[in-house]
């Protein structure tokens, strides 16, 4: 019998035609574009000074909407739910971000409405549904075009970002605005795609190598690296002026750099790799945010998006391998995921915020101690046998 992927039709992958392929490409990058550019406030003017003074509220609404959306459809994927397969959730879904967007910036930039801003702001929230309908797409991808499929969506990613930033202020808001509705557009048009209807989930591994329950440890390590990350960029900002084009150029180089590795050595790359590379990547722009000195931070910020983009594509590919490899469905296993990123990353800005400043210790003895976090967290928390059980060439 011809191996599974020799025998694949050209111009197909894990059964998807190539159309269908690029168009999950495109919408998971309109997605995860539009959050990247939401995070990335530099990209756009400051907002009017009464709805600035309502953002950190806001942020935490969002947070709380979002961890609460994520328990609530990832338990419901759990017990069988099919996401993708309920309509009103992919109707409903890219139009909340839309208003959430819209309202947002209406009430925050172009007027100043605090109680508009914090409602909108708040419904951003609401992302949760797409992120997980986009992570059940992904579990009819086959594992071994995952990494390819993540690296080019985030390409798509900061390609978007950088778009943005040639703008004038109020294209840039619309076009942030519009993300969503591509995503959903995107989206639509795969669930009407036959390659897709037909491409089972998750049904490329045997039953009989699965595993019952899900690695604990490894969605902690992840949330931890997470919070180094957030941590470090706040240490960096806190030198000089913040360098975000930098970030972002870095992005879309790891993005691109992993996308081709990805698509010529897709059936001989070894996953492992991407673990052995990341904490050394993590490390690398923490030793650079120690060493230089005030005023380079543009160096500083192009390390750290180099470790933050390929940390986020190592971290999406590892979920793709997780449900992959065990009985839970892809929406549910993403949900664990970036919930736990998302309470650390969490738990790391309040540190930054309401801790750090009353540490009374030298910006080289802080660093360091990040620097040793990192380097625990490699060693005892998310260990490398750990990672290649999952990341394990199949037979």
């Amino acid at each position: 019998m011809h191996d599974n992927i020799a025998g694949e039709s050209e111009g197909r992958r894990d059964g998807l035609t190539s159309s269908a392929y690029a168009v999950l490409v495109a919408g998971l990058g309109c997605y995860i574009g539009w959050q990247t550019v939401g995070i990335s406030p530099t990209l756009f003017p400051a907002a009017n000074p009464a709805s600035t003074a309502v953002l950190d509220v806001g942020n935490n609404l969002e947070t709380a909407v979002f961890l609460t959306l994520l328990a609530l459809l990832g338990w419901k994927a759990k017990k069988g739910m099919s996401l993708v397969g309920c309509k009103p959730l992919a109707i409903a879904a890219p139009l909340l971000l839309f208003a959430a967007t819209t309202v947002t910036y209406t009430c925050g930039w172009i007027y100043d409405e605090p109680l508009g801003t914090l409602a909108g702001i708040a419904l951003e929230g609401t992302k949760a549904i797409l992120f997980l309908l986009w992570a059940e797409c992904l579990g009819r991808v086959r594992f071994r075009s995952s990494l390819l499929c993540v690296a080019l969506a985030y390409a798509v990613t900061f390609a978007l970002c950088l778009l943005v930033t040639v703008l004038e202020p109020l294209a840039a808001l619309t076009v942030h605005a519009l993300m969503p509705l591509l995503s959903g557009a995107a989206l639509f048009t795969l669930l009407r795609d036959r390659s897709f209807l037909a491409a089972p989930p998750q049904a490329f591994v045997p039953e009989s190598v699965k595993s019952e329950r899900l690695p604990l440890r490894l969605f902690v390590g992840i949330g931890i690296f997470g919070a180094i990350i957030s941590v470090i960029n706040v240490l960096s900002e806190s030198k000089s002026s913040s360098a975000e084009l930098y970030t972002l150029y870095a992005g879309l180089a790891v993005s691109t750099v992993t996308a081709l590795v990805a698509a010529r050595r897709v059936e001989k790359f070894d996953f492992g790799m991407l673990y052995r590379l990341t904490t050394p990547l993590i490390v690398g722009s923490v030793i650079i945010v120690l060493v230089l000195e005030s005023g380079h931070q543009q160096y500083e910020a192009f390390a750290i998006g180099v470790s933050w983009s390929f940390f986020r594509i190592f971290s999406w590919t590892l979920w793709c391998s997780i449900a992959s490899r065990t009985h839970s469905p892809s929406a549910f296993v993403f949900a664990v995921g970036q919930a736990t990123l998302s309470v650390f990353a969490t738990l790391a800005y309040l540190f930054c915020d309401g801790v750090l400043p009353n540490i009374h210790a030298s910006f080289t003895v802080m660093v360091a101690a990040v620097l040793l976090v990192a380097i625990l967290n490699s060693i005892f928390v998310m260990s490398e046998s750990d990672v290649l059980r999952f990341f394990r060439r199949r037979t």
